[in-house]
């Protein structure tokens, strides 16, 4: 089969290759899955840039991509799940978890220490064909198009991320319009938020956020540069949209140490921050942790992965109530061929989502069809 192998401990390409591999067999538990659409998240641009932050989690030659959608292939032997049959259209939870520990008997797998990621740890979906856990695959509906298929996953972030309060009628402000933050700014507008505010230092990606906001006939968005724009005049303005109360609820995509202390300045009294960006180090500074978090009596939620599989639940069903994240894909390829090109788009933030059709986008959707 072919596939996107990070071939060496290099940037570029220099250091990924597409090649031949050979297909997985599948282990007594695994399913086998025929790769119909794939999509690169912001781990795999750190993968093939071969960031310092990636160095202990990926050891070459590795198979990456997490974000996927198939068509089951082959069983392995204990493998065999009611409602599962060779053909099925389906996803996967890539995160793999180990069942035993305290976090995991408690509900709370996503949190998992000793979690496992297909595409880090094991080979990943950027093949014509990945193996996974049987316990791991998710059966979708005709609901779910392909192009959003791709990235279950991440659209999977947006949802844990938003899914921790409920949003009908609130006041919403996303630090960050990259493809999380524009997935997360669609549930907002579906779920009922009376107001979306998005922050960003890109005129680029704020003119997305208008241009959706537009094709929804949205007209409650209110898009800001935190860069060129004073963020005081930013802040003065949120408190007049919000009549002077602050936003019920912020969704932190950056990891900025500026948008994270934005965030606690522009909520509310009792309001809700979800953080789900990850900063540049391993440290963030609050400018005046007494009066913007011990006084505000904010609530701080830290959001890593899904969680499994309530997370999922709600996704799917959100697509099938109307969910419309497919506009977020602003590239796509037939072939695994292009997947520097396609690096090369989501790097220059030129594309939200980019997806690859292993066999071709066309084939895929015959598979689906059938």
């Amino acid at each position: 089969m072919k596939a996107v192998v990070k071939s060496a401990p290099a940037a570029g390409e220099s250091g990924t290759s597409i090649r031949d591999y050979p297909i997985p067999k599948p282990s007594a538990d695994e399913i086998l899955i025929r790769v119909g659409a794939t999509a690169i998240c912001g781990t795999d641009k750190h993968i093939y840039k071969w960031d310092p932050s990636i160095h202990d989690s990926v050891k070459p030659p590795r198979i990456y991509g997490h974000e996927f959608c198939g068509f089951i292939e082959e069983f392995g032997e204990r493998a065999h799940r009611d409602g599962l049959q060779k053909g099925d259209y389906v996803a996967a939870e890539m995160h793999v978890v180990c069942g035993e520990c305290p976090q995991c008997r408690s509900g709370n797998g996503h949190i998992c220490n000793k979690t496992k990621i297909y595409g880090l740890h094991e080979d990943g979906a950027f093949a014509e064909f990945v193996k996974v856990p049987a316990s791991n695959v998710i059966k979708l509906g005709a609901y779910v198009p392909l192009r959003v298929g791709a990235f279950l996953d991440a659209l999977g972030n947006a949802v844990h991320c938003t899914q921790v309060v409920d949003l009908a009628g609130k006041s919403v402000a996303i630090t960050g319009f990259g493809p999380i933050g524009a997935m997360a700014a669609a549930i907002c507008e579906h779920s009922g938020a009376s107001t979306v505010v998005v922050t960003d230092i890109s005129d680029q990606a704020l003119e997305a956020a208008r241009r959706w906001a537009a094709n929804r006939n949205f007209g409650n968005l209110h898009a800001f540069n935190v860069r060129t724009t004073d963020p005081k005049d930013v802040k003065a303005a949120i408190q007049t949209i919000t009549e002077g109360v602050g936003v019920d609820v912020v969704l932190e995509m950056s990891g900025s140490s500026n948008a994270i202390n934005f965030g606690l300045e522009i909520v509310r009294m009792g309001g809700f921050l979800s953080l789900l960006g990850l900063p540049a180090g391993h440290s963030v500074t609050i400018d005046d942790y007494t009066r913007n978090v011990i006084f505000k009596g904010v609530t701080l939620q830290g959001i890593i992965g899904r969680r499994m599989y309530s997370t999922w639940q709600r996704m799917l069903a959100l697509l099938q109530s109307g969910l419309d994240v497919e506009w977020v894909v602003q590239a796509t390829f037939d072939s695994l061929d292009e997947f520097h090109e396609g690096m090369s788009r989501f790097d220059r933030h030129e594309a939200l989502k980019v997806v690859f059709f292993p066999e071709g986008e066309k084939n895929a959707q015959a598979r689906l069809r059938r």
